[in-house]
């Protein structure tokens, strides 16, 4: 009996490597989010902070829980930890977000959503919004 309560305890826990593109070494730290349910800052249950060593490069979230998430990233340029946004509240720092989408309008959780079962590896690139001035 305890073998089988031992076998079938909650999700599996591997790494979730996310590869960051387009990043401006030595303009900011790059923030990455591992959001689950919805984008909200609230619900990322994993996060980084790091200052890019280069245009490209990874980071590793080394216990992230099997199930589905959206990987959100922007980098801060100003230094304030936040997402400046302008009047329209479209995103004035660079940013992106899982299965690229959010640059053309605001994303979805669904439209971002990647599944982690066992070790996974995301893309996301950063860029400036296309329609911000």
């Amino acid at each position: 009996m305890i073998a089988v309560l031992m076998l079938t305890t909650g999700a599996e826990a591997a790494p979730l490597t996310v590869q960051v593109e387009g990043a401006n070494p030595g303009q900011g730290s790059v923030l990455i989010g591992i959001c689950s349910g919805s984008l909200d800052l609230g619900s990322c249950r994993y996060s980084q902070n790091v200052q890019p060593p280069a245009a490209e490069f990874q980071v590793v979230f080394p216990d992230v829980q099997d199930g589905f998430y959206a990987i959100a990233v922007f980098q801060d340029t100003n230094g304030n930890n936040n997402l400046d946004r302008d009047q329209r509240g479209l995103p004035l720092e660079p940013y992106g977000f899982s299965n690229g989408t959010g640059r053309t309008a605001p994303p979805s959780f669904e439209a971002a959503r990647i599944s982690v079962a066992g070790p996974t590896l995301a893309r996301v690139r950063v860029a400036r919004s296309p329609l911000a001035r």
